[in-house]
């Protein structure tokens, strides 16, 4: 990263900022489950938005812990990401370990954690990479093979030892809950949990994250190239932890996500001409279109 571009913005985290972002998340979770308990009619379906919404949401901030920049040392980071993504049933170490993997071999072969064309190939393999409704299914195969020693990531002994561990965790807690659900609240448990999460939250992650590469050449290493940042109205770079930034995040990781706009403008000028969420959404439209006529 040209030094240049990033004088005078701070990589140091933002510790108030980062708790404010989780009590945001968290309360916001809490209101909508007391709201469930006794909601009907058409406020069962903005509660089911809201909450698929804001379980989405959770996995941007969780990216953010995946780098170690959301709050102070790695069990802090590690214990807030793994509340982050537990209501998709995300690990946070083994997320971790793909994550990183991800950012070392980027716009190369060996990148095998990101989107190609092979998810995109047929309506079968869009809808499935989209909705994911096989999710419970593959977490519950993963859980299984994890338990049983196998090694599905590229994980070290010590970093395979936590994600397992995470996993185990996971799947007690998800079957504790459904036990409870089923037997007390059958519908706060659809209404607070299964249908937002694995129904509604899957897409809308998918069109919070798609934009990050889908659509740019893959056979290169300059993130310039093989990521796209583009600007969005403010609610929606709160959303996705202003990872809309997307370039800027490959060429400086360690930088905390809300300064990811600072380092946009200073190494862009802030170009009028950098797309925008519509023009981003357009570009990767194009790109899976592309991949399902084999072209």
């Amino acid at each position: 990263m040209n030094r240049r571009a990033t004088s005078g913005i701070s990589l140091a985290p933002s510790y108030s900022l980062s708790v404010l972002k989780l009590t945001l998340w968290a309360s916001g979770i809490a209101a909508l489950l007391a709201a469930a308990a006794t909601a009907s009619g058409p406020m069962i379906l903005a509660i089911i938005a809201g909450l698929a919404i804001l379980y989405a949401h959770g996995l941007e901030l969780q990216h953010e812990a995946l780098h170690g920049i959301l709050l102070p040392g790695e069990r802090a980071n590690r214990f807030a990401g793994l509340v982050l993504g537990a209501p998709m049933l995300a690990g946070f170490t083994d997320t971790r370990i793909r994550h990183l993997h991800h950012h070392r071999h980027v716009g190369t072969p060996g990148d095998v954690f990101d989107r190609s064309c092979r998810d995109f190939r047929s309506p079968r393999a869009l809808f499935l990479h989209v909705f994911e409704p096989d999710r419970l299914l593959r977490f519950a195969g993963t859980t299984i093979a994890m338990a049983g020693g196998c090694r599905i990531a590229p994980h070290g002994r010590r970093s395979f030892a936590m994600a397992r561990h995470e996993q185990i965790l996971l799947a007690g807690l998800a079957l504790a809950l459904l036990a409870a659900g089923l037997g007390a609240a059958p519908r706060l448990l659809l209404v607070g949990w299964l249908i937002p999460a694995f129904v509604v939250a899957p897409p809308l992650h998918f069109l919070m994250t798609a934009a990050e590469h889908l659509g740019r050449p893959t056979a290169t290493r300059r993130a310039e190239e093989n990521a796209r940042s583009y600007r969005a109205p403010s609610v929606w770079s709160y959303l996705v932890n202003f990872d809309n930034y997307h370039v800027e995040h490959h060429l400086c990781p360690a930088m905390p996500f809300h300064r990811l706009p600072r380092l946009y403008a200073a190494r862009t000028g802030a170009d009028p001409e950098t797309p925008g969420l519509r023009e981003a959404a357009s570009e990767v439209a194009a790109a899976i279109v592309a991949c399902s006529r084999g072209s």
